[in-house]
């Protein structure tokens, strides 16, 4: 019998800040290095995507979508042999303006079942991106003012 399925994380924040600069500042690595962590440049579909959390804790990836100023995916894969999950998962971000003005950011991080992960590598994960999206959004709002 197949385990139940492990939902995905889906989470968002609302921002007074356009999405020109919300997109910026989930994009632009010297931006990401102030709410997030080191990242690569994003390049093409294809491209590899790192990010460096330091003390030999990196993410690789592929991007494997790109709609500039609207969203973008990567595969998340932990480096190293006790990679947990073992196999990769695949994490989309989206801007979308919001009909009140600003923007809002979702991060969908999903594939969880087909990496071998299990609920409590999920539910960390989950913590974690809560606590970078709070840091995003105080950036954002301190950029605009909000």
């Amino acid at each position: 019998m197949d385990p139940a399925p492990i939902a995905p994380i889906r989470l968002s924040v609302r921002t007074s800040a356009s999405p020109a600069t919300t997109w910026a500042w989930v994009t632009e690595p010297e931006r990401v290095a102030l709410w997030f962590t080191d990242a690569s440049g994003l390049g093409d579909v294809g491209d590899p995507y790192r990010l460096d959390f330091g003390e030999g804790s990196v993410v690789e990836g592929v991007v494997t979508a790109l709609e500039p100023g609207v969203g973008f995916s990567h595969t998340w894969l932990w480096a190293g042999p006790d990679a947990a999950p073992p196999g990769p998962t695949l994490v989309t971000w989206s801007v979308r303006p919001h009909e009140g003005g600003g923007a809002e950011v979702e991060l969908l991080h999903d594939g969880w079942t087909d990496a071998g992960a299990d609920d409590a590598i999920r539910d960390d994960h989950e913590a974690y991106w809560s606590g970078y999206l709070d840091d995003l959004l105080a950036l954002l709002e301190d950029e605009t003012g909000g």
